[in-house]
């Protein structure tokens, strides 16, 4: 009797297809484990890439009210910060200004001018009114007071025709018609003019220098511990 190795199925079984390739196997049944896996895949991996967030940005993007040229010329305004301000030469301004940042002044102010920082007059420049200032570089016309915290410099072109107080040190090199106070050091360089009364601790003035008033030399602040011991000797 001869045996073969054949196997058949029970009756009433048939048997399975056989599959040859990737392709038998995604048609048959077993396949769609695989597909429906492999669709998951690429949708999380699309997903990772931004692509839902980039929807979610457009519509937002379009959700949101549209920007007027109103509003874009407020923000810029906010965001700058005025570090000079300057008037160049050829340029008037009936009134007076005020500055609080670093100031160069090339043409003409009608009236009073106020800077908090470091304020520099051109020669062209024409101040009518009042100045004051941190300090000063004038090499123009003043014709109204001049007043800083710090030093004035009066250069050989410049000329003022009032007072002047400084919280420091004042050079002259042009012309000063009026008073000249400050409890610091004033230098007159050579061909400078001063007519009227100066009130100094320190007065240098150069050959060929003219002051034509009264020279007070002020004494230095006494200091607090120097004062205290001669109020008790007068009690």
């Amino acid at each position: 009797m001869n045996r073969t190795t054949d196997s058949f199925p029970p009756s009433g079984e048939s048997a399975p297809p056989e599959l040859d390739d990737f392709d038998d196997l995604a048609r048959s049944g077993r396949g769609g484990l695989f597909s429906r896996i492999g669709e998951r895949f690429n949708e999380a991996l699309q997903q990772g890439r931004g692509g839902a967030r980039h929807r979610n940005a457009i519509e937002q993007m379009r959700r949101s009210p549209a920007i007027t040229p109103d509003d874009a010329a407020t923000r810029r305004s906010r965001n700058v910060n005025l570090r000079r301000m300057v008037i160049p030469e050829g340029v008037t301004i009936e009134g007076s200004l005020v500055a609080g940042s670093e100031s160069e002044i090339g043409g003409r102010i009608e009236g009073d001018l106020t800077v908090e920082g470091a304020l520099f007059l051109l020669k062209s420049a024409v101040v009518t009114g009042n100045v004051r200032a941190g300090s000063c570089q004038m090499d123009g016309v003043v014709e109204g007071h001049v007043e800083v915290s710090n030093d004035l410099a009066i250069g050989k072109t410049g000329r003022l025709n009032a007072d002047a107080i400084a919280g420091r040190n004042v050079d002259i090199a042009g012309q000063v018609h009026g008073s000249v106070t400050t409890p610091g050091r004033l230098r007159m360089a050579a061909g400078s003019v001063v007519n009227g009364d100066v009130c100094v601790r320190v007065l240098n003035m150069e050959e060929g220098a003219a002051l034509n008033g009264v020279c007070t030399m002020r004494a230095p602040t006494p200091k607090t511990e120097d004062a205290v011991p001669a109020m008790e000797q007068t009690t």
